[in-house]
């Protein structure tokens, strides 16, 4: 099986003090496990993504559960607010215990 995408954006630079926004986006099913094929009739297994978290220089700053009402493909966005330069990272944790991470760095300016 292929591995799925994942994408993070955040800006190259914030100012000290100020929000930025953390855009993300995982390809993935997120199959509930309850949906029949359509030519086998046999559910199709449960595969979710269960939990996104954002570290900020590895203290964690974010994070959402996410359950079987979340859509294929799901696609996120957060603010930040600037502390200092450093590495933002993203970790997808899906149910069946992979975990898939993306880093980003972004460099905070005084003004």
């Amino acid at each position: 099986m292929a591995r799925s995408k994942r994408r993070l954006k955040v800006p190259i630079t914030a100012r000290r003090g100020e929000s930025f926004v953390v855009k993300t986006l995982a390809e993935h099913p997120m199959e509930t496990g309850r949906r029949r094929h359509s030519e086998t009739g046999e559910l199709v297994p449960l595969s979710l993504i269960e939990r996104l978290e954002c570290r900020y220089n590895g203290d964690l700053v974010f994070y959402s559960d996410w359950f079987t009402g979340v859509s294929p493909n799901p696609y996120l966005t957060f603010k930040v607010k600037a502390k200092e330069t450093g590495t933002i990272e993203i970790t997808w944790i899906e149910n069946s215990g992979l975990k898939t991470t993306e880093t980003r760095d972004i460099v905070i300016t005084e003004s």
